[in-house]
């Protein structure tokens, strides 16, 4: 058995000896003050009930186990594992579940239905084969009525508490590779009335904020190792539990961590639990991988090598975020499903560097951050830089709660970030925060996505906001809003908004309500596009004029075409630039390090179409910077069946075509397996048609190596598309009736990637 002499760092090593790993569930006593004291004495004792484990009852002979399937009370632990017990004020006799489960019911006289304000839990636990993925302890019953749930899935362990001003539950989280997937843990989960904690091994590793006192009446039992939701019992969890206790206060943060085995042994663990993993050297072919492209945006792995990597896993990539231009450097941050976000610069929105990702590994407020955005607070006006003349980049974030609003803000251009001290700024269903200047009203605004609608709320340092009485209904997801010129014309200014499945509308804003003149309209018609933003605040461009651009590329910095032209088009002179991207939801790459891309850099303008103004969006032409060699057809006169090969080298192209293509006619351009198919009103790609209303006349494609871009006349209409390679012909061909291509110019491309 230790004794009281030991070292912290004896103690530690006793631990890791015993288990590898550190212990997860709550409240555990010191292991140097309490190896003298009888089990359950101190803390334990003043639990509302607190179960050592070694028979049905709890310390106190009430609030009797049922024991339901292959369960062993009363287990003895051996060798260090059994001294690791003692240590921690247990008393080295565990419950081990094979696959059954623990039944308190509601407790003796229904005292496990807790009421009030407070709560603390604590388990400790191990699942020696590291398979998790059950429920481990709750009084659940569906997540509208649930009080208390600590659960897992195969790779995290999670606690969700129920409070009757909380839709749902609130939920914390702590994934099991940071802690150890096979080892014993103690887990305290303390919810104060204003927030809840969960603490692993006395380490505070994730937080939420639910409003309200615990939910009251809930029937369901008490259950360890399952849960009963609707009736039916879900169990299977195999593994040891040594205690499980629940106090209807919350613990102090002394208590914790004298339970947590003492400040030393605290210390210790998270300095491991929160040490960012070390970078490893990239492999020789990264970012020139088979499948990856070329030209559209995806995420490296920085710690490890694994191939098919999913949501939350390095490689991944979902919802771009905060978007920003900052002295002559476009920020791309994106989400890796609300684990960090990824983050990438470039002065040219072409050529792209990929950086460490922003908040990275960063477990707190839910696990991770969930999509946002971001902006420069050019007056200092959140006085969150010490020095006025350097303003601070602020980045807004959604904790995983769904209820968190919170702040991480840059002084160095992005590269490092600090959390804004009294996080959370505001607490408010749901998530999705897009903040930005409202000039005529002198406020920063915010968009905040719940219940189907964005909630309008408005600030005047970022730190401290005020709901506005109007929302906009009929409202998904991820929010975007900002003015454009009309016809190119900078005093008839509208405001565009753009939900996160791709549909805008068009309308006025006055700083609190947004009135439509429009329904809403599909920005793309493909399939894989979804989760828009935009970079727009670019008053310090260097192109010609602050905030207003001549060309949309310097003429110097274009490369020649074949034919010796200079390429790119004019833009309109005085009129703000508005540049969109979007997640290519949904495309498949077998046996890749990475997973998901971007949209390729869209100009935004609005433009009277049949008497409306609708949304254009046509590719940058910073493309242009890509572009190696040219090859040009004039006049091609197609017939059924007639098919012309493009003879054109590599699998990356950017392709113009001025096209004539009667009433009933087909054209269609064979790409790699994949068709894009014209008629005299739409375009499609792996989509249904897309109408283009005013007629086809010009077809411009993007295609890189697992994705065809494709827009109508100027990005009237455009269809986004994945694919997968299925052959290298590149060919354009009518499949009905005759049609004309006018002119057809191909730009061989070459790679973002340096």
């Amino acid at each position: 058995m230790l004794t009281a002499m030991q070292t912290v760092s004896q103690v530690i090593r006793s631990f890791r000896r015993a288990s590898g790993v550190w212990s997860l569930v709550a409240v555990v006593v010191s292991p140097i003050s309490a190896v003298s004291a009888p089990p359950g004495d101190g803390l334990f004792q003043s639990a509302v009930a607190a179960w050592q484990m070694d028979g049905r009852t709890d310390l106190a002979g009430r609030n009797e186990l049922k024991i339901i399937g292959p369960v062993t009370l009363g287990v003895r632990l051996e060798g260090q594992e059994l001294q690791a017990s003692l240590a921690g004020g247990n008393d080295g006799l565990v419950a081990r579940l094979e696959g059954g489960y623990l039944d308190a019911g509601q407790g003796t006289g229904g005292m496990l239905n807790l009421t009030g304000a407070a709560l603390t839990v604590s388990v400790r636990l191990r699942n020696p084969s590291g398979a998790w993925g059950k429920p481990l302890f709750n009084k659940h019953g569906g997540h509208d009525r649930l009080v208390y749930n600590l659960f897992s899935f195969d790779s995290a362990i999670g606690f969700e508490l129920g409070t009757r001003n909380t839709p749902r539950m609130t939920q914390v989280m702590v994934p099991l590779d940071r802690i150890g997937p096979r080892d014993w843990h103690d887990v305290i989960c303390r919810y104060d009335g204003a927030r809840l904690e969960m603490f692993v091994d006395g380490v505070l590793m994730s937080e939420a904020f639910p409003l309200g006192p615990l939910r009251e009446g809930n029937a369901a039992p008490c259950l360890m190792g399952a849960e009963s939701i609707g009736g039916h019992i879900n169990s299977g969890w195999k593994g040891l539990i040594d205690h499980v206790a629940i106090w209807g206060r919350a613990l102090s943060d002394g208590e914790i961590q004298r339970l947590s085995g003492g400040a030393g042994r605290v210390a210790a663990l998270r300095a491991a639990y929160w040490k960012t993993p070390s970078l490893i050297a990239p492999a020789d072919d990264l970012y020139q991988e088979n499948y990856r492209p070329q030209f559209h945006f995806t995420a490296r792995q920085w710690t490890l090598r694994k191939l098919n990597p999913g949501a939350r896993e390095e490689g991944w990539l979902n919802d771009p975020n905060g978007l920003i231009y900052l002295d002559g450097e476009y920020h791309l941050f994106a989400q890796r499903w609300n684990e960090c976000w990824i983050h990438a610069v470039s002065t040219n929105l072409v050529t792209w560097t990929e950086i460490q990702p922003a908040f990275w590994e960063d477990y707190r407020f839910g696990s991770g951050v969930q999509s946002g955005g971001s902006v420069l607070d050019r007056d200092n006006s959140s006085g969150l830089s010490p020095d006025p003349k350097n303003p601070p980049l602020v980045a807004f974030w959604s904790g995983n709660d769904n209820r968190s609003t919170c702040i991480s803000y840059s002084l160095d251009h992005g590269r490092t970030w600090t959390k804004y001290q009294h996080n959370p700024v505001l607490v408010h269903p749901e998530r999705d925060p897009k903040v930005f200047w409202h000039e005529p009203t002198r406020r920063w605004i915010m968009l905040l996505y719940g219940n189907s609608s964005y909630f309008l709320l408005a600030s005047t340092n970022l730190l401290q906001w005020t709901e506005q009485k109007e929302s906009i209904p009929d409202s998904f997801e991820c929010p975007d809003m900002f003015p454009l010129a009309a016809d190119n014309d900078p005093q008839r200014l509208k405001w565009v908004l753009v939900r996160g499945n791709g549909k805008y509308s068009i309308g006025d804003f006055d700083g609190a309500r947004f009135v439509p003149e429009t329904g809403q309209l599909p920005c793309d018609l493909g399939p894989n596009f979804y989760a828009t933003q935009s970079w727009g605040d670019m008053e310090r461009s260097p192109q010609p004029g602050p905030g207003r651009i001549e060309r949309s590329v310097p003429q110097s910095s274009l490369p020649r075409g074949g034919q010796g032209e200079e390429v790119g088009e004019p833009v309109t002179s005085g009129v703000p630039r508005r540049i969109q991207i979007a997640w290519m939801r949904g495309g498949t790459y077998p046996d890749m390090p990475f997973n998901q891309q971007m949209t390729f850099p869209c100009d935004l303008t609005l433009r009277t179409l049949g008497g409306s103004l609708r949304l254009f969006r046509k590719p940058v032409p910073e493309i242009a910077v890509l572009h190696r060699r040219q090859h040009e057809w004039e006049n091609l006169s197609l017939s059924p069946g007639v098919v012309v090969p493009l003879a054109v080298s590599g699998d990356l192209l950017h392709i113009l075509a001025e096209v004539q293509v009667p009433r009933g006619s087909t054209l269609t351009f064979r790409l790699r397996g994949t068709s894009v198919v014209v008629t005299d009103e739409s375009i499609a790609c792996r989509s249904q048609p897309a109408r283009v209303g005013t007629g086809v006349k010009t077809v411009e494609i993007l295609l890189d190596r697992t994705s065809i871009e494709t827009f109508a006349n100027g990005g009237e209409t455009s269809v986004s598309a994945c694919f997968l390679p299925m052959e290298d012909l590149l060919a354009v061909e009518c499949v009905s009736g005759p049609a004309t291509v006018r002119s057809l110019r191909v730009f061989e491309l070459g790679s973002m990637w340096k």
